[in-house]
């Protein structure tokens, strides 16, 4: 149970924390719609009449567009989608066009604050905000063209750990503490987990203080009384925090001071400045006194791992601005984010060393550490695997409910496994990485498993054999045991490879978009979902923007089991579908050459009524369902890429990603989302510089994963900020734990 005093004291500790852009601001929330009517009147219509009022006002109403005439009232109304598609316009900053006046910060946060309070008590949703948030809108050639010229306009601000940092730093400050829950979790709302700005609400709160309280209870100051004495109850228990609770003998000045700092190179890597230790041991006096020692310690020690650098990444810089107005990360920040871009871990000896040292005030220096970080095959690097993961979404196959009776054989983990293994097996060969990702026919199957299921499998049939020989008459009908599952049918194989990767028929397979992990994680339980899959290729691949589903649209496919899937998505054209569907079918359909598993195909099954209807027992009662093959139609088209290169017909999906591997756009495409990954964020104009030297630094080197990379994180939009932004948080803010 908390104590009060140090309650508040550990809240004002993480209180301290400033946020750029008022990510920590509390959003706001209608109990009734008289409430929101009210707040409606006092902020929002005002600044509708001052900045929207002019083209869609009662006088003109631009796209028959009147904001002042829908009803605020969106639970009594059809108005939502109209307010859902005003809020998609301003935060693209579509709206006020170029020729107004641009909303301030403040003024969008209003706006889109009162619309998204009124649609959560009304019980509608906004459609998905990943749209609202997808970097594609800014248009490809603002970022490529050499012509274009943008203000860079990264402000300071700060991330929050993603919840594997936030959960391989809590085991190595607490081993054996298995009840440390999540504070983070991802949004769901970016193109990548590790995106968006931190926020500091309650439960988040609540879950920081508790894991500091277990981290240091139960690991750090564990302790046992024997025969009056102090002693530590296990090892990890640090011996300068037991004299911090010893009651028969209390700690001397020095004693304090020393766990104090001790604390902070634990949860930290650095010492207290002046200020903060004699903060801290001021903190302790007051807690002692508040809630006895030991209560008093490890609050007090807790307060250390809820300081803003321990639960967020600060990315403020500090110093004299340059030239150009940019403030340069301070070299702990540097560290720190080199760190936090490849591993999970915080920096390493070296790399703190080098902040230290001043190495890490030079871009050389900077690039020196991050090519030691990924040359070195020791240091793991789990976050570059974890890119591609969510860039193309293939581990995503364990999530797509399968039924057994229509493939036996079907592991999505296997699957999954065996695509990383593939990717791990190409960035090893460095060499045109997103060409042979999206191109190789080589794959391994089973890869973790194979040898040891075929030894099982050798040493059950031998079994089999020898009892068949002493009892034939016993082992007559039986059939030869089943070992596990012969996940290599998903590849086209006849049984596992000897030799892996192993090479399947070009004709038949091209990267990873042909693997059958992807294949499933962008399929239906029981179908193909070629609309998913030319989503994917239109935003992922092409860098367009597939408009959200209007919220006032069900989207789904005509039930009709008879008819290919073709076939039933012929109702998406539609004059008012084909808009958005014409992005996606002709780029999804030529996956059609696959089933639902990832296998490869010639025909695609579909019921046949008549059939069926005959098939009944001699009482005349069906027997089920009966099917038949229907010819493939796997041809697509490019259009609308932007790239006159890539116009054009497409017999099926390995054509199809032969081409796409060939373009320069859809390289640059890739590049601006290793941005988005690697930096947390989308990208803006002003970080054309950066792009266009890193896709020039991958091209240089022959399309190296590493090269790539390294010119992400020496670029001008992850070392510098503006010098304008951000508050003053750190180890020398003034702020009382």
């Amino acid at each position: 149970m908390f104590h009060k005093s140090s309650w508040l004291m550990a809240v004002t500790a993480l209180g301290t924390l400033i946020c750029a852009d008022g990510a920590f601001g509390e959003e706001l929330k209608f109990t009734s719609a008289d409430q929101s009517r009210l707040e409606y009147d006092r902020t929002f219509k005002p600044l509708v009449l001052k900045s929207c009022g002019k083209c869609h006002g009662a006088k003109v109403a631009e796209g028959k567009l009147n904001l002042l005439a829908l009803d605020p009232d969106m639970k009594s109304s059809t108005s939502a989608a109209r307010w859902a598609m005003v809020v998609e316009k301003i935060v693209a900053r579509e709206m006020p066009p170029k020729e107004g006046t641009p909303l301030s910060d403040e003024e969008l946060k209003t706006l889109t604050g009162w619309i998204s309070a009124e649609m959560k008590r009304s019980g509608k949703h906004l459609s998905r905000r990943e749209a609202y948030n997808n970097g594609n809108k800014i248009p490809h050639h603002m970022l490529f063209d050499p012509q274009q010229n943008g203000r860079f306009e990264v402000v300071a601000g700060v991330r929050r750990l993603s919840p594997e940092i936030y959960s391989a730093v809590s085991r190595e400050l607490a081993k054996d503490v298995s009840d440390i829950g999540q504070p983070f979790s991802p949004e769901g709302r970016y193109t990548f987990k590790d995106m968006g700005a931190p926020k500091l609400d309650e439960p988040t709160t609540a879950q920081l203080i508790r894991n500091a309280l277990l981290i240091v209870e139960r690991r750090l100051t564990a302790h046992k009384m024997e025969g009056g004495v102090i002693k530590a109850a296990q090892q990890g228990t640090q011996k300068q925090f037991l004299r911090l609770l010893d009651n028969a003998n209390p700690p001397t000045d020095a004693e304090i001071d020393a766990a104090i700092k001790l604390m902070f190179q634990l949860a930290l890597r650095r010492e207290p400045s002046g200020e903060e230790l004699k903060r801290f041991a001021e903190f302790y006096a007051r807690n002692v006194k508040d809630a006895g020692r030991v209560t008093g310690a490890n609050y007090t020690l807790a307060a250390v791992l809820l300081i803003p650098e321990a639960v967020f990444r600060l990315e403020l810089g500090g110093g004299v601005p340059d030239a150009a107005g940019r403030i340069r990360l301070a070299p702990r920040e540097i560290a720190f984010a080199v760190a936090y871009g490849l591993t999970d871990r915080r920096p390493d000896s070296i790399l703190l060393a080098a902040a230290a040292t001043g190495e890490l005030d030079t871009d050389e220096g900077v690039r020196k550490q991050v090519q030691r970080l990924l040359d070195d095959a020791k240091i793991e690097k789990p976050r570059i695997l974890r890119f591609f993961r969510e860039y193309f979404g293939y581990d995503k196959a364990t999530e797509v409910f399968k039924e057994d009776k229509d493939n036996p054989e079907h592991e999505a983990r296997i699957l999954v496994e065996d695509t990383d293994r593939l990717v791990l097996f190409l960035l090893e060969q460095d060499r045109e990485v997103l060409r042979e990702l999206l191109t190789t026919n080589k794959s391994f199957v089973a890869y973790k498993s194979a040898t040891d299921m075929k030894k099982r499998r050798a040493e059950e049939l031998a079994k089999f054999a020898d009892q068949k020989a002493k009892e034939p008459e016993k082992f007559a009908t039986k059939k030869p045991p089943k070992v596990g599952r012969s996940v290599y049918e998903a590849y086209g194989l006849t049984d596992f490879p000897d030799v892996q990767p192993v090479e399947l028929p070009a004709s038949e397979r091209a990267g990873i978009l042909t693997q059958p992990s992807w294949l499933v994680a962008h399929s239906t339980s029981t179908d193909n979902h070629a609309i998913h899959r030319g989503k994917w290729v239109r935003e992922r691949l092409l860098g367009g923007v597939v408009p959200d589903i209007p919220i006032t649209v069900d989207a789904q496919l005509p039930i009709a089991p008879e008819k290919t899937l073709r076939e039933r998505m012929s109702v998406t054209k539609q004059d008012y579908c084909w808009q958005c569907h014409r992005l996606m079918n002709d780029v999804g359909l030529p996956f059609e050459r696959y089933d639902h598993f990832g296998r490869f195909r010639s025909a695609e099954l579909v019921l046949d009524p008549g059939a069926t209807a005959l098939n009944v027992d001699k009482k005349n009662k069906p027997l089920g369902p009966v099917t038949r093959g229907a010819a493939l139609d796997t041809t697509g088209r490019i259009a609308h890429a932007s790239d006159a290169k890539l116009e054009g017909e497409i017999a099926d999906a390995v054509p199809m990603m032969h081409k796409l591997a060939s373009s320069e756009r859809v390289e640059q495409v890739f590049v601006r989302h290793a941005f988005r990954y690697f930096l947390g964020r989308n990208e803006t104009p002003g970080d054309a510089a950066s792009l266009q030297g890193v896709h020039k630094a991958y091209r240089a080197s022959g399309g190296s994963m590493k090269a790539l990379i390294a010119a992400l994180l020496t670029s001008e939009s992850f070392i510098y900020r503006v010098a304008s932004g951000g508050p003053t948080v750190g180890p020398n803010a003034k702020a009382v734990p």
